[in-house]
This record gives structure tokens, C-alpha cells and sequence, in this order.
């Protein structure tokens, strides 16, 4: 998740996930009652915070379509590409995307090993796909290959 997103919305008083930050986190709870009053009282939170739902159920939908059907190249390009999809709707260069996750914590998302992960990351920069910058940043220097190799699966 990016500053600005929402997790854990359900209905449920339970999730059957966890999330864990790889990154300095700021954020807000909401208890329950006060978020169902904050809806009856503002209907475009509530329209807004449903957007978001379905939001997160095509991430989820496109997640397992990820690791279901697509190889390693494609998953590790779906993923810098869903990376930089992130950044461009948060208004932010869609250039160079951090990296916040290690490739351990890449593999786990992805389903892969680290090893993988980092054999891919290699391939695509030697075939200029990619670069890898300093301090965990991905440049994305030829998008449109990137895109096409997300959408092979």
C-alpha cells in the first residue's frame, strides 16, 4: 500500500490476513461506529470508501491471475508495473519506482523465489529494460516492453 490507501475494509470483525510495513507507516484507525456514523452522515465517504473496495477486489483478482497463470518474467514485470500504475495515480513519476520490499519479501508476493527474483531483476536490466539505481529504485527506462511483458500471461 501507498500513503493514502485504506486497508482492512470489511465487514467482518476479523481478516484472514496480515500485513506487515517495510517502510516508516503514519496512520489511522477508525473504530467501527465511528466510521458507519462518519458514512451516514457524509454519502460520498461512503461512495468513496466503496470504490476502494472494489479497488482492492481487482488487485486481489489480479494477484491471483499472477500467480496462477504467468512465469517468473511475467510476474516480476506485472509487479514494476503495478508499482509504477501506484505512483502515477498518487500523481508521482512513473520513471523510477522505489522499492521498498527486499527480493525476499518480492518473492513471498510473487511466489517465487529470492533467487528468481533476483535473476529476473538482472535479465531485464541487461537487456535494458530496466536499471537499478541506488538506494532500492527501479528505473523504468523502456516502459512499453515492461507493459508488454506483464500482459504476455
Amino acid at each position: 500500500l501507498l500513503p493514502g490507501d485504506f486497508l482492512g475494509i470489511a465487514l467482518n470483525d476479523s481478516y484472514a490476513y496480515t500485513a506487515e510495513a517495510v517502510d516508516i507507516v503514519h496512520l489511522c484507525r477508525f473504530p467501527r461506529r465511528r466510521l458507519e456514523s462518519l458514512m451516514r452522515e457524509m454519502p460520498s465517504l461512503e461512495h468513496s470508501l466503496l470504490g476502494r473496495a472494489s479497488a482492492e477486489i481487482i488487485l486481489a483478482q489480479d494477484q491471483m491471475l499472477l500467480l496462477g497463470r504467468k512465469t517468473a518474467r511475467e510476474r516480476v514485470a506485472s509487479f514494476l508495473v503495478m508499482l509504477v500504475e501506484r505512483e502515477a495515480r498518487h500523481g508521482r513519476s512513473a520513471k523510477s519506482v522505489a522499492l521498498a520490499m527486499t527480493r525476499a519479501d518480492i518473492a513471498d508476493f510473487l511466489g517465487l523465489t529470492t533467487e528468481t527474483v533476483s535473476r529476473t531483476l538482472s535479465q531485464l536490466k541487461k537487456e535494458n529494460i530496466i536499471g537499478l539505481a541506488n538506494r532500492g529504485r527501479v528505473d523504468i527506462l523502456r516502459p512499453e516492453e515492461l507493459g508488454d511483458l506483464r500482459e504476455a500471461g
